[in-house]
């Protein structure tokens, strides 16, 4: 996926993070290869080790993408939280 695409993405989710309730933290990273990510991180006691995190970058497929970007706004409105699955 081209970067723009990605950003664009992440910019849908932290539309969605202002309206949650949740503790919710999106993040970007450019890498000096050329590679861009969003990193998606949700505390909450609930997770053995206070928070987990879900992230997407650029060389993933564009299928791994849409689903992990599916699965973040799903975390984003309080519908899942992360697993390991």
């Amino acid at each position: 996926m081209d970067k723009l695409r990605a950003f664009n993405l992440g910019s849908d989710l932290l539309l969605k993070q202002i309206y949650s309730d949740l503790e919710i933290g999106i993040h970007t990273v450019n890498h000096e290869d050329g590679d861009f990510g969003i990193i998606l991180s949700h505390r909450d006691e609930r997770y053995e080790r206070g928070s987990e995190h879900l992230a997407i970058y650029t060389f993933h497929s564009d299928e791994e993408i849409m689903r992990t970007f599916e699965y973040m706004k799903q975390v984003i409105a309080g519908e899942v939280l992360i697993t390991d699955e």
